[in-house]
């Protein structure tokens, strides 16, 4: 039986990074990278880094955990994964779209995909643990789950579809809630240890953390100006596209929500910034990537099953998406896990 005792050991032991900082003085992310040669990022808008997924991820993974080095600041930055930032010991100082809060210990950040922020040098006695999930990770294991509309939900559906409202955050202020540290401590320990499984018992121990989560009170959500909430039947309209998108048209969603083909049109539109046929392309993009990462099958097999049937016109939509063929995608994720 797995005990949080080792997470707390693995968490207390210094990185050569941490080493080199604690016995320079240097707390400089960038300058220590650089050092050492693991720096991944590129500047945007100035001074921003931008880190993308491929530094954090290793092949098929879409979550894993790390936690923010001793003696070190990270300077403003974002990427193009999503963030939970857990105050798993002691208090610390984040700064996000250029306003500085503190979170408490037991109390957690959920970050939106290119969001800037940045955290501030914390000593031994504060460990902050970052549960990192890339987008296909948040498309294909959590949004099928949730079909209710509330602020997880909502918070997906902005993070998923609204692509010119990125950056908002949920800060829950829990005072060391128990349950949420127990199913965090899960998903840490399952995904420190590789056993069978563990995919389905990590994605069940999400869903659960999500809704609990789900029914804080004490929670901030912060949206760019601009942003408007998501009615529940359009929440419920990306679900039904979500399990039904390989043969689903226009025409038959409406029927089965009782729209007009123009009006449920407009309503994803309006909400999403995309179009009903946009969606069901990403989705069954989405889909193929799955398959490539996780099944031997022929790429005209992945193309048919994920629901194309001009293989053209899927080529051109996946270079167009990824930058490279089926074939090349899954070439780059064999010598990933080499």
């Amino acid at each position: 039986m797995y005990s949080p005792d080792e997470l707390m050991q693995e968490f207390k032991q210094l990185s050569i990074l941490e080493k080199i900082a604690l016995e320079t003085g240097e707390e400089d992310d960038i300058k220590l990278g650089e050092y050492l040669g693991t720096s991944d990022y590129r500047y945007v808008d100035g001074n921003i880094r931008e880190l993308t997924q491929k530094y954090y991820f290793k092949g098929k993974e879409g979550i894993t955990y790390s936690k923010h080095p001793f003696y070190i600041r990270s300077g403003m930055h974002r990427h193009d994964f999503f963030e939970m930032a857990y105050a798993y010991k002691g208090d610390f100082v984040q700064t996000i779209n250029n306003t500085q809060m503190t979170i408490r210990e037991g109390s957690l950040l959920l970050l939106d995909t290119y969001v800037s922020h940045s955290v501030g040098p914390v000593d031994e006695n504060t460990i902050i643990v970052n549960i990192l999930m890339t987008r296909e990770y948040f498309s294909e294991k959590l949004m099928k789950r949730f079909s209710q509309n509330n602020l997880i939900t909502e918070f997906i559906v902005s993070a998923l579809y609204k692509n010119s409202l990125k950056g908002n955050y949920l800060h829950f202020s829990l005072d060391n809630n128990d349950e949420i540290r127990n199913y965090i401590n899960a998903v840490l320990l399952e995904l420190k240890h590789d056993n069978p499984g563990r995919d389905e018992i990590i994605n069940s121990f999400m869903i659960i953390l999500l809704t609990m989560l789900a029914r804080e009170k004490n929670c901030v959500n912060d949206q760019p100006s601009g942003s408007r909430t998501t009615p529940s039947s359009v929440v419920s309209i990306l679900d039904y596209m979500n399990k039904n998108y390989m043969n689903l048209t226009l025409e038959d969603a409406a029927g089965y929500f009782h729209f007009s083909p123009n009006y449920l049109s407009r309503l994803l539109k309006k909400y999403t910034g995309k179009t009903f046929i946009s969606i069901i392309l990403e989705l069954k993009l989405e889909k193929t990537i799955f398959l490539l990462e996780h099944t031997d099958f022929s790429i005209s097999r992945i193309a048919e099953i994920a629901g194309f049937r001009n293989m053209n016109y899927f080529y051109k939509l996946f270079e167009k998406k990824y930058g490279c063929t089926p074939k090349g995608y899954r070439g780059k994720l064999e010598e990933s896990t080499r």
